[in-house]
């Protein structure tokens, strides 16, 4: 994928040639534009075609039937290569959003389990008496560090221009509002106004003003999530298993020579994000697995006659963009995966590791006191996004219709002679009608190119899918399984003193934002 921002009429991406459907267009329309200027000096009696008589087409319509025709069935066939490009890129992000479903969803009943009893936080629903607890939510000023982190992530800081000196903002040390209108104890609130249905409360609901007072009960936040040790060996393997997973099916979507090793490697969290765009990929990993660093120019020039998607370039290009997986790959999972054939076949094999996974551990009570119907969300989740990984894989797979293909090619070469004869009928002065078959060609081949980048989402680099980056994300999301609890979900239970004493509401105290 290639990134690009905002520049004033967009001019400032057409100096980019690889990726470039513009660039592959300027051969065939310097084609056709040769082809007119060769037809203006070299065919008999071209100057004598301004007459009426000595014209070759009277009227350009004869033409405009069959531009109009390619005109429709090119647009067709560019809107068909939007749609599977769209669907890859949707199939992929839906595959993701179910596994990590099954990852939150499993370290959230894990959570339960008696391996962490004892730093489990106290449920409300054990202490159904407790109205209130006090809580001290206090926020830093956050309008500061989010400059500070626009300043940081650009590259340039701060506008150094006339403008930007012009128009840069003070920094204004503002004191946060308070928000307690917004978080208060339910007791603040407003009463409501007392129903005539209802009519008096039982003598058994007691408001909470008639209740004896008894010490705060305040809690206390935890940012380690109450995770004292390092995660557990049920929560790495799950990570691990998960992130597998994912990596293979978006290995395989790229559709590699059939028998080559996986490009698996470890993940290192916290690591810098894979560049989207492949021309950014660092240069010792591209020495690594390319044995070779090709020139700007070679590479422009092998992009622009079609000679750089080879198989073998192809799975090259793959190798120097490895999937990551947390926790690593071993040698013997890496000799599974190659001994299964075909892409389904290994993402299927990940896939069964997984459910395994979840029902061995299911059994030893793993997953705590948490109800079977419940844990067979676990493996919906699972199937769910082997549903979506089947559907990118439809558009990986299944290419766009050959006969569709083929007479949008076909078209394409009959219009590099037939714009310059209704140039060569119509305009008078040769420079301008080369500059308009020029263009013209350009306009129709351009849009052809278009199409055919667009309707191979996971292989026509460098405008495929960043499915490197989209895996180092994933992984980055697998990590708040190791998050543990809510950092705020610890208070002080009442004890048996205080509950002979009985309960009272405590108001609820919010400071700053939440």
């Amino acid at each position: 994928m290639i990134p690009y921002q905002g520049h004033l009429f967009g001019l400032g991406i057409l100096m980019r040639v690889h990726g470039s459907a513009v660039y592959k267009a300027v051969i065939p329309g310097c084609i056709s534009m040769i082809f007119y200027l060769s037809l203006y000096y070299f065919y008999p009696g071209a100057e004598d075609l301004n007459d009426f008589d000595e014209r070759i087409l009277s009227h350009p319509y004869s033409i405009a039937v069959l531009v109009a025709a390619f005109t429709f069935l090119l647009t067709f066939r560019a809107n068909f290569g939007y749609n599977r490009y769209w669907e890859g890129a949707t199939a992929v992000h839906q595959m993701h959003s179910k596994w990590l479903d099954l990852g939150t969803e499993l370290a959230a009943f894990h959570y339960q389990s008696d391996y962490y009893k004892q730093n489990m936080p106290p449920a409300y629903g054990a202490y159904p008496h407790v109205t209130s607890v006090v809580r001290n939510r206090e926020r830093e000023q956050f309008t500061t560090h989010i400059d500070d982190n626009i300043a940081t992530n650009s590259q340039e800081g701060e506008s150094k221009g006339l403008f930007g000196k012009l128009f840069k903002k003070k920094k204004k040390k503002t004191e946060m509002k308070r928000r307690n209108s917004v978080h208060k104890s339910i007791h603040d609130r407003p009463k409501p106004a007392q129903s005539k249905l209802f009519g008096k409360p039982p003598s058994f609901r007691k408001s909470p003003g008639q209740q004896p007072e008894i010490q705060e009960l305040k809690s206390e936040s935890r940012l380690d999530g109450g995770m004292e040790e390092a995660p557990s060996l049920f929560l790495q393997e799950a990570v691990h298993l998960i992130s597998l997973m994912s990596a293979v099916a978006l290995s395989t979507l790229r559709v590699d020579i059939e028998g080559a090793e996986s490009p698996l490697i470890p993940y290192i969290p916290g690591a810098p994000w894979p560049p989207v765009d492949p021309d950014n990929t660092p240069k010792e990993i591209k020495e690594e697995f390319t044995q070779k660093e090709s020139s700007r120019l070679e590479k422009n020039l092998r992009f622009l006659l079609g000679t750089s998607r080879t198989e073998k370039n192809r799975t090259l290009y793959n190798a120097a963009r490895p999937m990551r997986v947390l926790g690593g790959v071993s040698d013997a999972e890496i000799k599974l995966l190659s001994a299964a054939r075909g892409p389904l076949a290994k993402t299927a094999l990940c896939t069964m590791w997984m459910q395994e996974f979840i029902s061995r551990e299911y059994m030893a009570g793993s997953t705590g006191g948490v109800a079977p119907p419940i844990i067979s969300r676990l493996y919906q989740f699972c199937s769910d996004g082997m549903i979506g990984y089947n559907q990118a894989r439809k558009v990986a797979y299944i290419p766009f219709p050959f006969v569709h293909a083929q007479i949008s090619a076909l078209f394409v070469v009959v219009l590099l002679p037939v714009v310059p004869l209704l140039m060569l009928s119509f305009v008078d002065i040769p420079w301008i009608g080369a500059l308009l078959t020029f263009f013209t060609i350009l306009c129709f081949c351009g849009l052809h190119e278009v199409a055919r980048e667009l309707e191979n989402p996971f292989k026509n680099e460098p405008n495929d899918l960043p499915l490197v980056t989209i895996q180092a994300q994933f992984n980055e999301a697998l990590l708040v399984m190791y998050a543990g609890y809510h950092p705020d979900a610890w208070w002080d239970p009442p004890t048996e003193n205080s509950k002979a004493e009985g309960f009272a509401p405590i108001v609820e105290k919010c400071d700053g934002a939440v």
